[in-house]
């Protein structure tokens, strides 16, 4: 993922990752608005992604919460076969009950790309955000091998 600085779009950072089967992961995604922002994340034939678990820092999402308009950040992902940045965890100030979510469920198997974004749902113009921190698993693909 590159880190951006906003509005003037210079790039102050990259993460980059690797992680072999069998691996546990954890990342941070930096949160932004903008869905060029978003991770790429490759999966090589014959190895599946497992999300399990997101979450936000407490403080970082109490002081992004202060601000005027600010309503908190969601998870989004994008395939190849739907390019469009679906949220699939929100944390939002008046509905989430915790900082964490689990039992996310989310498996995809390669040969496959896809994107994940840390979107903030308003509240942004201050240039302050959110990281939201993905775990999970990386594992071989069964039945690629049957």
């Amino acid at each position: 993922q590159q880190i951006k600085e906003h509005p003037s779009q210079n790039i102050i950072g990259e993460r980059n990752s690797s992680f072999l089967p069998g691996s546990p992961f954890s990342f941070s995604l930096h949160g932004s608005v903008q869905e060029s922002d978003s991770a790429i994340i490759r999966i090589p034939d014959g190895v599946c992604l497992k999300i399990n678990c997101a979450s936000v820092s407490r403080k970082e999402m109490d002081e992004y919460l202060k601000q005027k308009g600010s309503i908190g950040v969601s998870l989004r992902l994008s395939s190849e076969e739907n390019p469009e940045m679906l949220p699939i965890w929100t944390f939002a100030r008046d509905r989430s009950s915790g900082y964490t979510m689990s039992g996310l469920g989310l498996r995809v198997c390669g040969p496959r790309t896809v994107r994940l974004l840390a979107f903030m749902e308003m509240g942004y113009r201050s240039g302050q955000s959110v990281d939201v921190h993905v775990f999970g698993s990386v594992s071989l693909n069964k039945d690629a091998f049957d």
